[in-house]
């Protein structure tokens, strides 16, 4: 059997290059956090990353190949976060609370990756295939589909209430902690998620729990 051959590790040139495109992202990502998409310019991206705007543009051919950049790495990020977070074996509604503790977590730590996202889609699911691109879009199909498992695996089990689709809860809750991570961002967006965290996970229980785990 022939030997595999060893991945050629990138050259000097080539390390230098991610690092920069690596900076500008992070630059970028501080820049639509303040002002959104819409409102961001080449020009601010530039200055903020210290970059001549020619250098830029050698980089990133339009602003909106930066900001697909931008929310493609943070929602693979955001995606093996939540995942990490929700133990395989746990019965859904343990899984459910594990992932809603795990969204909180993230956010209250980045909390301006919120502001981007409702920035751009006005906190609509619907929006994101418009406003993001069809990649994104189908990372965040992605994210709805594992999150519909664990419902569906709770509607087997008789842990989750069978009357709603697996789907319509998946989205759903998406929505919900959207909404309130939004709203405390906006209302007091230096305290802790944790008084709205809890008050969110009785409400998700009392939305989503079958009659039998509610009252136990």
């Amino acid at each position: 059997m022939a030997a595999r051959k060893k991945a050629k590790a990138p050259s000097r040139q080539e390390r230098a290059l991610s690092w920069r495109r690596d900076h500008v992202l992070e630059c970028a990502e501080r820049i639509f956090s303040d002002k959104g998409f819409h409102q961001a310019t080449m020009q601010e991206i530039a200055e903020e990353a210290e970059y001549a705007t020619g250098t830029l543009y050698t980089l990133f051919e339009i602003k909106d190949a930066i900001f697909a950049a931008v929310v493609r790495r943070r929602m693979a990020e955001i995606d093996a976060h939540l995942r990490e977070a929700v133990e395989a074996d746990a019965a859904a509604g343990e899984r459910i609370e594990q992932f809603v503790r795990g969204f909180f977590e993230y956010f209250e730590a980045e909390k301006h990756l919120v502001q981007i996202y409702v920035n751009v889609t006005g906190g609509l699911l619907w929006n994101v295939k418009s406003e993001l691109g069809e990649e994104v879009a189908e990372m965040h199909l992605a994210f709805l589909g594992f999150l519909e498992g664990i419902f569906r695996a709770g509607v087997r089990r008789g842990d989750i209430r069978s009357d709603l689709e697996p789907r319509v809860m998946a989205v759903s809750l998406v929505g919900i902690l959207v909404a309130v991570v939004t709203d405390w961002i906006a209302q007091a967006p230096n305290r802790s998620f944790e008084s709205r965290r809890d008050v969110t996970l009785d409400l998700i229980a009392t939305l989503f729990h079958a009659p039998s785990e509610r009252m136990g």
